[in-house]
C-alpha cells in the first residue's frame, strides 16, 4: 500500500479476491486479536498467494480490512465480525468493509457507479483517468485504480467485458434493517462525513451490486 493525498488515505495496490477476503474474515471472526491473528492469516495465505505476498502487501491490505481496521471503522468492522454471514452475503460484507477501511476504493466505486447510473457502463481507461485527475497523475494512482475495480469485479459488484465495466448482472437486494444501517455507515465513512441525506445513501453509487430499500431503479 502507498499513501495518497487526503482525504482518501491509503491506496489499495493489490487486487483482492473473494477467497482471500473470506479467509481474512473467518480468521478475524475466530480470533479478533491482531496480536495473534496476523500469523494465522500468513499461514492461510500461503495456499493462495506467493510467500512474499503472504508476508507482504496482500496480507497488509487484508489486515486493514478485517483484522486491524483504522480506528474510525473499528466498531463497524467488529459488528460485521460478530455476524455469521451466509456465503451469499459475504461479498456485500466485504464491499462495506472495503468502503469503510479504504476510502480510495469508495472513490473508485463512486466514479464507476455514477457512470453506471447515467450511462450504464464505463471504459476502464475513463475510470483511471478520472481517479488520476482527483488524486494526482501518478503511476501508483493508475495501478491502484485498476486494483480497486478488479477487487470490486472479484466480489461480483460489477463485471467486465474487454475494457468495459458493466453493472452486476444480479444485484443483491438487502432487506435486513441492521445490514442496511451498516452499509449506510460504510458509505458515510468512505465519504469521510458524519451525516448525509437518506436519499443520498439509498442511491449511493459506491454501493455497486447492492440494492437498499428505496434505492432508485438504475
Amino acid at each position: 500500500m502507498s499513501r495518497s493525498p487526503a482525504p482518501y488515505g491509503m491506496l489499495l495496490d493489490r487486487g483482492l479476491t473473494l477467497e482471500q477476503l473470506d479467509l481474512a474474515y473467518d480468521i478475524a471472526r475466530e480470533d479478533p486479536d491482531p496480536k495473534t491473528n496476523r500469523k494465522r492469516l500468513t499461514m492461510g495465505l500461503r495456499d493462495l498467494v506467493s510467500e512474499q505476498e503472504a508476508e507482504g502487501k496482500t496480507k497488509k491490505c487484508l489486515t486493514r480490512v478485517w483484522l486491524n481496521p483504522p480506528p474510525d471503522s473499528a466498531e463497524m468492522i467488529a459488528w460485521a465480525r460478530s455476524q455469521a454471514a451466509p456465503p451469499s452475503l459475504r461479498p456485500v460484507l466485504h464491499l462495506g468493509a472495503l468502503l469503510a477501511t479504504f476510502p480510495f476504493v469508495g472513490h473508485v466505486g463512486k466514479v464507476v457507479g455514477q457512470h453506471f447510473q447515467t450511462e450504464g457502463s464505463v471504459e476502464t481507461s475513463a475510470v483511471r483517468r478520472e481517479v488520476r485527475r482527483v488524486l494526482g497523475d501518478r503511476s501508483s494512482v493508475e495501478v491502484s485504480a485498476r486494483k480497486a475495480y478488479t477487487t470490486l469485479k472479484n466480489l461480483g459488484a460489477l463485471h467486465q467485458e474487454g475494457q468495459l465495466l458493466l453493472p452486476a448482472t444480479e444485484p443483491v437486494a438487502i432487506d435486513d434493517p441492521m445490514l442496511t444501517a451498516w452499509l449506510s455507515h460504510a458509505v458515510l465513512l468512505t465519504r469521510q462525513t458524519e451525516s448525509q441525506p437518506l436519499t443520498s445513501i439509498r442511491g449511493a453509487p459506491e454501493l455497486l451490486g447492492v440494492e437498499l430499500p428505496g434505492t432508485p431503479s438504475r
